[in-house]
């Protein structure tokens, strides 16, 4: 499926450890992200390194990995493309991990075709080796992707994994993970009515995703226009390892797949450098382990596989802009 090999890309590309493909670099990565960390260190956890603080061709040795292409090839080998475009916050740069993201997304309508997808969305994800079988993960955002619902509409979805989808996980509510909360305004899968104009008036979506101090459920709050309220649960028993207690990194942004000779637009269909007609993430905050939220006050590193059609923004005041191809 698109969606299957266009999430499991942008996942892979995120995780650090899989420069263990570059040999002897992984050490010097590893120890410039731990000099990074003790440089910053202050008796408040920061929570995401700055954009200056990655190198890009460090960036660059992750976007043109063997793997990441081995991966498209086998899980969905009709792909001619996966682009991406988002900014991410890693555990190197944070002191106890993330327990939570607060963030607002404007939702759009798409006209695609079945072999066709776009999506905007928050990865939570856990730590590993960078192999497939150990990729852990919560997606949840909208998305656009005819050949799963059998239309062109805008949903919300969520998409979960164990074990990089070997024997665990599916998107929306296709196997048991997900469990919704009775009387919940929306679920996964579900259709977004009204979406956003790109010159007019915004739709927003509203997430909470926190970890259950209690439970240690991953909980999941949606609002569409409003404050989100509580509408389910990815239990603990789900996940493995340092995930069932903490992400090991945030990433939020854009990603998109189909047929080269006919790119699929992602956002609005605008580019970044249009903020007034682009898609939007804003009021950015990552939850630490108290339950407390800290807003995002600097830049984060960027991820862009195709910059001159799809691209992010610089992060101000907790809100940056991404999309492309209209």
């Amino acid at each position: 499926m698109v969606a299957y090999a266009l999430q499991q890309c942008c996942i892979l590309l995120m995780q650090m450890a899989i420069l263990h493909e570059m040999g002897r670099r992984i050490l010097f990565v590893t120890m410039a992200l731990f000099m990074m960390h003790e440089a910053h260190r202050t008796d408040a956890s920061r929570f995401y390194p700055t954009s200056q603080e990655l190198n890009p061709k460090f960036h660059a040795l992750i976007n043109k990995t063997n793997l990441t292409r081995r991966l498209i090839d086998q899980v969905y080998p009709n792909t001619d493309m996966v682009y991406f475009a988002y900014h991410g916050a890693v555990l190197a740069l944070a002191q106890d991990g993330y327990y939570g993201f607060i963030g607002t997304m404007d939702m759009y309508g798409l006209s695609l075709t079945p072999g066709q997808g776009s999506a905007a969305a928050v990865w939570i994800q856990g730590g590993g080796d960078g192999t497939p079988s150990n990729m852990k993960y919560i997606m949840i955002g909208w998305d656009v992707y005819p050949a799963e619902y059998g239309d062109s509409r805008t949903h919300f979805y969520t998409k979960w994994t164990n074990d990089g989808f070997q024997s665990t996980g599916c998107i929306n509510m296709k196997c048991a993970g997900f469990q919704p909360e009775k009387g919940a305004s929306i679920s996964p899968g579900g259709v977004i009515e009204h979406v956003s104009s790109p010159n007019g008036a915004k739709q927003n979506l509203n997430l909470k995703i926190i970890k259950d101090g209690t439970s240690g459920d991953w909980l999941v709050h949606v609002g569409i226009n409003r404050d989100p309220e509580l509408i389910g649960r990815f239990p603990r028993s789900l996940f493995s390892g340092g995930f069932a207690d903490r992400a090991a990194a945030v990433t939020f942004g854009g990603v998109v797949a189909g047929p080269i000779t006919n790119p699929p637009p992602m956002g609005s269909g605008h580019l970044p450098t249009d903020d007034k007609s682009a898609a939007s993430i804003s009021n950015i905050q990552f939850i630490d382990k108290n339950g407390h939220a800290w807003p995002l006050t600097g830049d984060l590193p960027k991820f862009e596989t195709n910059q001159n059609a799809y691209a992010v923004s610089p992060v101000v005041d907790g809100k940056f802009f991404y999309g492309g191809h209209a």
